[in-house]
């Protein structure tokens, strides 16, 4: 299995569900009420009026635009964090206070079907009979539009669930193949083993603190690799352990500087999230930077935002055939991949230049 193999299925499995739309289904439903009325319940008075068969027309789309605005306000309620009585409750409420709205939007549209008769026609809508006869019709039609829109979001936002679970155990996958890629980069373990090789024949104590470097490096790897979060201080200690290689490797050419408080130290962060990142400001900030090349990682949290910020001097390389051209190099795609199955849209990524200074912002919310 390989990661191209697992995006092609993603997309062809995965993908955002097409559900039909909901004015459609809506519209579609209120239709039918409005033939099941005119055909089956009162065929004999609707028939043979055309006049009350369009102010009965009128008075079931006023139904229709009243259903809307109902789920303007479902669309605020938060019901995943409610109790089902809390819920059934909000609900009986909604449709209640709809159903009294509907009935004196229906009996307005009949003002000038009754015109003749204004006087009898109010008289008897401002009477409790008259109140109650309509609240049995109205309210248990739309508390079961109520019952049927929550029903179906609910369906529908656990197949999303499930969808995005499945999507986050493949990609899971497709992150630990990235990491074996990582661990196995004939680039990265030829450049270390030549410089291990030269060091250990001018420099013993430096090869051996590259070599300690490079074994803490990969043990982290192999740790993680069953790990979905980490403290982000363990994947800055990764980090860090990468730059101490490529420091040695480099050794005035590089400059790496760290600002992470302690306050960000124990925010969980997806485990290898970060090494795409520094792996680019290496590898395009040594081919665009004057020397010495400056790496910066930064992180803060603002309001459960955590903040992580690196930059590397030098300039944008816009090579479609670089990971720095976002979502066509392997790294940075299964980066952005793994962050929208993870976060779900709490999270942003952008990249930038600016003042000679190429920047990626990563931006994760606290669960």
């Amino acid at each position: 299995m390989n990661t191209s193999y697992i995006n092609m299925w993603l997309k062809k499995h995965i993908d955002k569900h097409d559900y039909p739309p909901f004015h459609l289904v809506n519209a579609a439903g209120w239709f039918l009420i409005l033939l099941a009325d005119t055909f089956i319940v009162s065929p004999d008075l609707l028939l043979n009026d055309i006049s009350l068969l369009a102010v009965n027309s009128l008075q079931w789309f006023s139904g229709y635009l009243i259903s809307l605005y109902i789920r303007t306000i479902y669309i605020k309620y938060n019901y995943s964090t409610q109790s089902i009585y809390k819920v059934v409750s909000f609900v009986l409420i909604i449709s209640l206070l709809a159903s009294v709205l509907l009935f004196f939007v229906v009996h307005l549209i009949g003002l000038p079907y009754n015109f003749k008769r204004i006087d009898k026609y109010l008289d008897y809508v401002f009477t409790i009979r008259a109140v109650a006869n309509n609240l049995t019709r109205y309210l248990p039609l739309l508390t079961t539009w109520s019952l049927l829109y929550f029903g179906i979001k609910f369906w529908i936002d656990l197949q999303t669930t499930r969808s995005r679970a499945e999507k986050s155990d493949l990609l899971a996958q497709s992150a630990q193949l990235q990491m074996l890629r990582y661990q196995i980069n004939p680039h990265f373990l030829f450049n270390s083993f030549s410089s291990l090789r030269a060091l250990i024949r001018t420099n013993s104590a430096k090869a051996e603190e590259m070599l300690n470097q490079l074994s803490d490096f990969y043990r982290y790897t192999l740790i993680t690799r069953n790990s979905t979060f980490v403290p982000l201080k363990e994947e800055i200690e990764a980090i860090m352990h990468y730059a101490s290689i490529e420091k040695i490797r480099f050794d005035e050419k590089i400059e790496f500087n760290f600002a992470i408080p302690n306050s960000t130290k124990d925010f969980p962060v997806p485990t290898f999230i970060l090494h795409p990142l520094i792996e680019n400001a290496v590898k395009y900030g040594m081919s665009s930077s004057s020397l010495p090349l400056i790496i910066n990682i930064k992180a803060a949290i603002v309001n459960d935002w955590l903040t992580i910020l690196v930059e590397n001097s030098g300039s944008w390389i816009n090579d479609a055939k670089t990971d720095q051209q976002i979502g066509t190099g392997t790294g940075i795609s299964n980066l952005i991949n793994r962050l929208e199955s993870t976060y779900a849209g709490n999270y942003s990524f952008n990249t930038f230049e600016e003042n000679g200074i190429v920047k990626a912002e990563l931006k994760l919310r606290r669960g």
